[in-house]
């Protein structure tokens, strides 16, 4: 299972299944790859849009 969680400027993805994710803020790629830990975002203060995180099961 996976689960995501987060806060204005904090967002953390974890799994327990060998996945590979995709973090976007705005259509731009901000981290991507095997979920090997847990992946944290961390955004400035200011930033402004849509965040979203994109996961495939292996």
């Amino acid at each position: 299972s996976y689960w995501l969680s987060g806060s204005v400027n904090q967002l953390l993805l974890q799994s327990e299944f060998s996945i590979t994710y995709n973090w976007t803020l705005n259509g731009e790629i901000l981290e991507q790859g095997p979920m090997v830990r847990n992946a944290t975002i961390l955004l400035d203060e200011g930033t402004d849009g849509n965040i979203s995180c994109s996961v495939k099961n292996h």
